[in-house]
């Protein structure tokens, strides 16, 4: 019985996953443009019910005996694979123009999909199903942003893949070195993150414009990384000052992010921290909400200009990246060096030590810390939180153009200092 319902269970699936793609495939034809001469929709190969029952013959096919079961899913790909062809030459001769090869290739992954739901496969097949949906859901923007692209873009990318995809898994991630604070892959990362957060304002800017671009950015960065959001864009600023505006909006934005990602932390693996919490935090939050609102109606007149202005060259740049990277190297070694000698005595120092380089190690530390009392884990978590604020401001005082440190100074010294004032109330 229970054999029976985990086939069933894996027939749904593959069910859904025919039924997403086929309504996009409706949805994308109702879409289309009338043909003005007779009056209907431009003919497709396959619609909502084709993709379900493909999907569903996919799954079926897997339940046949196991001597004859390899070679009907086989038979069954090649002869969804001819009726795509057949398909295909049959629609794209209604049409005056080339209509693409997507509905049918999205044709044959259905199938391919349903089939490994039969097998078991069905988290990877929704998952690789979605991201599908995404591909073809999106269309139109991805292929304005692939026009916009030049060669440089093309060639940066590329590097990009590069230092993330070959590079970064080759490293070890084995801590190694005095008081074992070097780890290659980590380090990396912070390489990685850099070049990737530069790359993706770029786009974001390519497709959402300027300074909803950058907003993004912003926040997306800064649940990874507020410190290398700060870095990536502050030294856009400077590079091209009429995204100052913008690029601001996206510093202060990572920097609020860090409060409520660290509250993210402590209500997941100790709530009484988050107690404590609760009331600085929100205070802090809310200015930091004040200052991006301000920063965002500053930032109008460059959103309403930038129509005439042209996108900055992408900001990918690989030797800033891995200075950072040997910087933040040094900071987590000086971290390790303040805990090696004060130890959880002196979690309070050992905090402002590590607040330099991210305020999330020490905030998993005192989350799981039993023997240090809540109040105390707050203070640490406050004390990380100024110090690493403090380092970003400066950062962005280094980094950003004169034009922008009066805006930064009035966003990110608050919450900084509102950090530190809440110490002893927690």
């Amino acid at each position: 019985m229970d054999a029976q319902l985990t086939l069933l269970m894996h027939a749904m699936a593959a069910l859904g996953i025919g039924l997403m793609l086929g309504i996009q495939r409706e949805y994308d034809r109702g879409r289309r443009k009338v043909d003005a001469a007779r009056k209907r929709p431009i003919a497709s190969a396959a619609g909502v019910r084709t993709f379900t029952i493909v999907a569903l013959c996919g799954n079926l096919a897997t339940w046949l005996p196991p001597i004859i079961m390899p070679w009907v899913v086989g038979i069954g790909f090649a002869f969804i694979a001819i009726i795509a062809i057949v398909g295909y030459r049959e629609t794209s001769g209604a049409s005056e123009t080339d209509k693409g090869f997507t509905t049918e290739t999205a044709l044959v992954a259905t199938y391919i999909l349903g089939a490994l739901t039969g097998f078991g496969h069905v988290q990877p097949a929704i998952i690789v199903a979605i991201v599908i949906l995404a591909l073809l859901q999106f269309k139109r923007i991805l292929h304005r942003f692939s026009y916009a692209l030049s060669a440089t873009d093309i060639e940066q990318t590329v590097q990009f893949l590069v230092i993330t995809a070959i590079i970064l898994p080759l490293l070890p991630d084995t801590a190694f070195g005095p008081y074992a604070a070097f780890n290659p892959q980590r380090i990396w990362l912070m390489v990685v993150l850099i070049s990737g957060i530069g790359f993706a304002s770029y786009a974001a800017m390519k497709i959402w414009g300027r300074k909803r671009g950058l907003g993004l950015t912003g926040i997306l960065g800064g649940l990874v990384s507020s410190t290398a959001v700060t870095l990536a864009m502050s030294r856009l600023s400077r590079l091209h000052p009429t995204l100052q505006s913008g690029c601001v909006l996206a510093i202060v934005l990572a920097c609020g992010t860090m409060f409520p990602r660290v509250m993210g932390l402590t209500l997941l693996f100790n709530p009484q921290i988050t107690f404590r919490l609760l009331l600085p935090i929100g205070v802090i939050m809310l200015v930091g909400l004040a200052s991006v609102g301000i920063v965002w109606i500053r930032g109008g007149r460059e959103a309403q200009a930038e129509h005439h202005g042209h996108t900055p060259l992408n900001p990918l740049s690989l030797r800033m990246a891995v200075g950072f990277g040997m910087f933040y190297a040094l900071v987590v070694f000086a971290a390790k060096i303040a805990q090696h000698y004060l130890g959880n005595s002196g979690i309070l120092l050992v905090a402002a030590a590590s607040g330099i380089s991210d305020v999330d190690p020490i905030t998993l530390t005192v989350s799981h810390a039993n023997h240090l009392s809540a109040s105390i884990a707050a203070q640490a978590i406050l004390i990380a939180c100024a110090v690493n604020t403090f380092f970003k401001l400066g950062i962005a005082l280094v980094l950003a153009p004169a034009s922008a440190r009066l805006w930064l100074l009035a966003a990110l010294l608050p919450m900084g200092l509102l950090s530190l004032g809440f110490i002893l109330t927690v």
